[in-house]
Formats: C-alpha cells, structure tokens, sequence
C-alpha cells in the first residue's frame, strides 16, 4: 500500500510541475491551478499505445507530465511506414485542444512514443474551467497558433533511443553494443547504454536518461522478458543483431511488435548482420532479410572500427551519400570526384546512381580502392571498346553481350544486398512509365538494365517489365536519395548539353557509304555529323536534364565537373575526365568550408 501511495505522490507531483511549467495556465494563480488538478484523471499509455485517432469525438484535452506523444499525420500517398510522424507532444505541454476549441472531430493520430502518463481534461470541465478562468483562451488560442504553424513544416525526426535485440545467446551482443557505443560518442557527446537493472525504473526516469544524454542504448534480452518488452516500447529504432553465418531467416524468437489493435504506427527496423573477419558472400545474404521485415541491413565486421561508424552514422541520420550521375564516358569524372573525397576524409556511407554513374557507384559501395577504381574501368572502357558487337538492328545496334561479360567479371554473382555499403540503381520501367529503383537482385543484372540505351543496347526485361536505361527518366536521382533520410547527399552531375553537333557544311543528306567509309578506315577523325549511337544516347539523356536541373536543389553538396570538351563516347578521355572530376571536387570542398556550418551547399 505504501508503495502504491508513494507512486500517487510521485504521480501527482509530476503533474503539478508540468501544470507550472506548462505555457497554457502560466497566467493562472495558485487556486486555478488546484482547481485543475482537482479534475484531471491520469492515464498510462504504455509506447506504442493510441491516445486518439483521426475521426474521434473531440471530447477531450490532455496534459503530459512524462514520457513522449507523437502527432501522426496520413499522407496523400500511402507509405509502409505508416503515417508521417509531424510533432513530438513533451512533459509540460497539452494536447487535443485544437479540436475541442473547433468542436470537431480529431484531424490527426496522437500515440505515445514512449511508456508515457498523460492527465485528461473532459470536455465539460475544461468548458466550466474557462468559464471561471477566461484569461485561459487568449493562452489558448496561442499555443494553438503556435502548433498550427510548427505543423507547417514537415521535418523527419531522427531516431536518438535505440533498442539492442540480438536474435539469440550465441550473438556477441555485448561487444557489439561497446563498439556501437564508442562509435555513436564519436558523433554525440554522451550515449548511455541501459541494461536489464534499470527494469524498474518509472517513465520520469528514462525521460531524464533521454534529456541528459544524445543516444541511449537498451540492451534487450533474446528473449521476449518484461526488460525487453520495455525496450521495445521505449526505442526510436528497433536494432535487430545477428551472426551472418547463420542460414536461417534473421527472425527473433518473438515478434518485434505484437499487432496491436487500432496501432497507429511502427518504429523503425533495422537489421545488422555480424561478420568475422570477411565480406559477404555473393548471394548469401537475401534470404537472411526476412522477406522485407527491416527498412535497411547493415553489414558489420566486428574487428573493423570503420564499420561501426558507417552503422553509427545511418542509424542516426548522419550519413555521407554519394548520387552520380549517367552521361557516358563523361561519367569517368566521378572517379575523380570519389578519389578527392576519399582524400579530403569525407566518408562515404552509401552510394547510388543511374547509367554510367550507377556502374561508379556501385564499385564504391564494393569497396574498390581509388586504384581499383582506375584499373578496373580503364581496362573494361579504354582497352576494350564495350560497344563494338554490332548487331542487325532489330532492337538494337549492339548485342549487348560484351557490356554484359564485362560487368558480370567485374561484379561476379554478387547480389545488390551483399553489398557492404547500402546501394541503389534507376532503371527507366518502359512497361509502367515510370523510374524503379533498385536496392535488391543480381548486381550485374540491374546494372546491364541501367546502362541500356534505347536503341544502342537490348533493353532488359523482368518478369515481364521492360527496362532501360535510367536516365530516360531520371538521369540524377537525389530525391530517391534524399527520401530514404539517412543524412547528407553529395551530387556530382554531369552536363550532358553541347554533346551532339554538326558539320557547319552538313546537308540534309549525306552517303551512307560516305559514313562507312569514315567509320572503318578513317575512324580516328571526327565525322561531320553525329553518329546514330550519339543521337540514340543524347535523345536518352535530353528528357531527363530539365529534372536534373530541379533536383540539383537536393543536394547538399553539388559538383558539376566542366566536361563539355569530352564527347559522350570518347573513352579515350578517361584519364583527362579523372582529373578533371578530381580538381572540381576538391574546389567544391574548399568552397564548402567557407560556408556556415550546416548551410545548404550549392555548388557548381
């Protein structure tokens, strides 16, 4: 009975700090706020647990004195994630008084984000509250204008308490945590990490471990106990961690989450898979992902600090990722552009592109070396021509199969998801009309399909959907990038204008036997009009630059190499293209240092 007592007066104590602290009954004197006490009820809203949803009755308004609300907004277009998390309700603020002053119904989902007590205010106290204290409403009618104009801006909330579930005893889940833990202080200034002897400490508590620190760490059980259940109420992001040598599907021994009737949203999944001492092997991880339970897989090497930072910086939306663009053999500069990074010490977290960049990006998220980097693609583009099995063009100019033997040799059988660095590819859907990206399947497969030029190459197909090159629709895709919310993007474009002219003596007709001739004997000459591949590719390349132009505005490094004396098939250009990809990148960065911290960067 004592203790019960003991957790009232807590309980109580609490509120009446919130409703001192609180904006709304600031102006109010000692009765009021003792005539408010008087008729609020408590409620305990474990995490995860509605307090309302859109639609209900407006019959209510509430006062949080711990934990964590979130306010839940349905998007126009349905997202697996759930609804878009809009505003995070504190200790000390109120909730729901935008529709009971309207008289409507609720317009939004509020749930608790963590173990939180809330104190309801009926509609019929709160209308005879305001009646005795009218200076309650212009208060009121602030913190409404207030929150009115805060939900204007739709920010991505970045996950700061983190739940450790490892998927059995044999995980090595302590040191997994340490490690995770020293990398997460190299980018905050505390993390705290919680163990099963904080089980029963009361809500208050973890609220003040969140305040006082920048990350917090719960080290659950594997096993679904009372610790571990609190884990998962109390986490922004659920860490699932497990041995990749194991064959079975990365499934706990319980559900992440338990349905819950009416639930309003899921917490972020994420899936580590532990290595000793090597790289994945080429198709093994897929059929460890659990048939899409997780939002990203991170692969870890436990004796690699480097790896632990790259999970660090994802899982808290710090990241580096790297988007390059196509544009043929203009496209080497981004070897430069990687080269000068790397130099610079500015990491690279994930990589994606499209056509020609995809190929780059996808060595990057390989972890070729800058040296690799040059061997490899100088020998695939430079000493071998891939474009020289010509065809009768049915489909297309060329088989297709030396671009295709080339980057099977360079790729192996390698599976997008074995990639130690998170990676996409675009490929231009011709079957939906629209762009696909990429993030799983056959490496090599979804590369071919990004590089295949209407006309130039067979398109590819895949149950039953043609695809080709992805810069028919989206040639630079940094908004794809910038949805996944996983930190900084770094763009390097490539102008693609100024790649297609004509012999100023150039008629309507010029020999077809006139151009063979050109081609075979005399194929070191610039011919006088452009030939049928440089049309196929600029016509590729020309309906996505005027969407490039726009999505340049989302990086937040933009470097844009001067490459419009390099033709768009001009191989021979490699080394020149390097260079001059490098000297951009590393003016770009020199620029961004003299830019405030945190300034949005645009630079061409």
């Amino acid at each position: 009975m004592s203790d019960v007592t003991d957790r009232e007066d807590a309980a109580r104590l609490r509120l009446r700090q919130a409703l001192h602290n609180a904006p709304l009954f600031a102006d109010l004197d000692t009765e009021g706020i003792i005539a408010i006490e008087r008729e609020l009820t408590p409620l305990v809203l474990p995490g995860g647990t509605p307090l309302f949803h859109r639609g209900d009755p407006a019959d209510a308004i509430y006062v949080l004195t711990s934990g964590c609300l979130g306010v839940f907004r349905h998007e126009d277009v349905a997202s697996v994630e759930g609804p878009a998390l809009i505003a995070e309700i504190t200790p000390g603020n109120i909730v729901g008084e935008m529709s009971l002053l309207s008289q409507t119904a609720r317009t939004r989902d509020v749930a608790a984000l963590r173990d939180s007590e809330v104190w309801r205010l009926g509609r019929e106290s709160f209308d005879a509250l305001t009646m005795h204290h009218p200076e309650l409403l212009p208060a009121l009618m602030r913190n409404v204008a207030m929150r009115s104009e805060a939900g204007n801006v739709k920010r991505r909330r970045q996950p700061r308490t983190f739940a450790l579930l490892p998927t059995g005893p044999d995980v090595a889940s302590a040191r997994f945590a340490v490690m995770l833990a020293a990398a997460l202080g190299r980018i905050g200034d505390q993390v705290q990490m919680l163990g099963p002897d904080s089980q029963h400490e009361e809500p208050d508590w973890f609220a003040h471990c969140e305040t006082a620190n920048t990350f917090v760490l719960y080290r659950a059980d594997p096993t679904l106990t009372p610790w571990t259940q609190l884990c998962l109420r109390q986490a922004d992001c659920l860490v699932v961690v497990r041995n990749a040598d194991n064959d079975l599907p990365a499934r706990l021994p319980f559900e992440i989450e338990a349905a819950q009737p009416g639930a309003i949203f899921h917490r972020r999944r994420e899936l580590v898979l532990l290595h000793e001492g090597h790289d994945p092997r080429a198709g093994s991880t897929a059929p460890l992902l659990a048939g899409g339970l997780y939002g990203q897989h991170h692969h870890v090497r436990l004796d690699l600090q480097s790896d632990f930072d790259r999970l660090a910086r994802l899982i808290t939306g710090h990241a580096v990722g790297i988007v390059l663009a196509g544009g043929g053999a203009r496209a080497f500069t981004h070897v430069g552009a990687i080269k000068a990074l790397r130099e610079s010490g500015v990491p690279i977290d994930q990589a994606a592109g499209t056509s020609m960049g995809a190929i780059v990006a996808a060595g990057v998220a390989a972890r070729w070396s800058d040296e690799e980097l040059v061997e490899r693609f100088h020998r695939a583009f430079v000493e071998t021509n891939p474009l020289r099995d010509y065809t009768l063009p049915f489909i297309s100019l060329f088989r297709g199969r030396q671009v295709t033997r080339l980057l099977r040799t360079a790729f192996g059988e390698k599976d997008i998801e074995d990639l130690i660095m998170p990676f996409f590819c675009v490929t231009a859907n011709l079957t939906t009309s629209s762009a696909d990206m990429h993030q799983t399947g056959r490496l090599w497969r979804w590369l071919r399909a990004s590089v295949a030029i209407p006309g130039v190459l067979p398109p590819f197909n895949e149950a039953g959907q043609v695809h080709v090159d992805g810069g028919v629709i989206d040639n630079f895709p940094v908004r794809v990038m910038r949805r996944l919310g996983r930190g900084t993007i770094v763009g390097v474009d490539i102008d693609t204008s100024g790649a297609l002219s004509a012999g100023e003596d150039v008629g309507d007709a010029f020999s077809a036997w006139q151009f063979f001739r050109r081609l075979v004997w005399h194929r070191r000459e610039t011919l006088p009009i452009p030939s049928i591949v440089r049309i196929l590719l600029r016509a590729a390349l020309i309906s996505s630059t005027a969407r490039a132009q726009r999505d340049r505005s989302a990086c937040d490094l933009l470097i844009v190499p001067p490459v419009e004396r390099f033709d768009l098939l001009d191989w021979t250009s490699f080394h020149a293209a390097i260079e001059i990809g490098y000297r951009s990148t590393m003016e770009a960065l020199e620029q961004a240092r003299t830019l405030p911290v945190g300034a949005r960067l645009f630079i061409a």
